[in-house]
């Protein structure tokens, strides 16, 4: 996440995060990271309606280039030019007239390389990165998995489904918990406080 950073807080950027549950998606390759949804097109000269998945919606401004999934495989397509309308994004891709020429983008996912992925600090990571990684206690005992990641605005707060009972709880990123991410060896260790189950 971009912007003036909180030492005590860890956190995602959400230049991944999919709120359309596209986990599936996000797992297969992880040099790629979406950033957006297209919902439909949009006017009548070739227009993309985009929904933005990402902290900065003006990192669409000056995109060159997005890339899409399809049959297993990521397409790169050019960009002519975006525009941002309230919340959304609109883009016109090179060599695409009409309508019916985006009509089968409809849905997918827009994703970019991580080599242009927007840079985070330190503190920070990718969805993609925490996901799925094994949660331990400081004394090395696995409690579960993380299976979503929630920003609440302050913090992020990660959904983490318990091995032993199958319980989802919810342990908020904060250096007060989370004492350490190894992005590696995808663990996280935390530290158990008072009513945080």
């Amino acid at each position: 996440m971009e912007g003036k950073k909180d030492p005590k807080i860890r956190k995602t950027t959400q230049e991944e995060v999919s709120q359309e549950k596209v986990n599936e998606d996000i797992k297969e390759k992880k040099d790629y990271l979406i950033i957006g949804k297209i919902l439909k097109p949009f006017g009548i000269y070739g227009e993309i309606k985009v929904l933005p998945i990402t902290d900065d919606i003006r990192r669409f401004e000056n995109l060159p280039f997005l890339f899409i999934k399809r049959y297993g495989k990521f397409v790169k397509l050019e960009i002519e030019k975006s525009r941002i309308a309230d919340r959304n994004v609109l883009i016109k891709l090179k060599g695409k007239k009409d309508r019916n020429s985006v009509e089968n983008l409809r849905g997918l996912c827009i994703y970019i390389d991580r080599d242009n992925a927007i840079k985070i600090d330190g503190d920070s990571y990718y969805y993609y990165d925490i996901w799925k990684c094994r949660v331990k206690t400081s004394q090395g005992e696995e409690i579960g998995v993380v299976e979503d990641i929630h920003n609440t605005g302050s913090c992020d707060v990660y959904s983490v489904r318990l091995k032993d009972t199958g319980k989802q709880v919810y342990i908020p990123a904060i250096s007060d918990v989370v004492k350490k991410i190894d992005i590696k060896s995808k663990e996280i260790e935390i530290e158990i406080i008072e009513g945080l189950f």
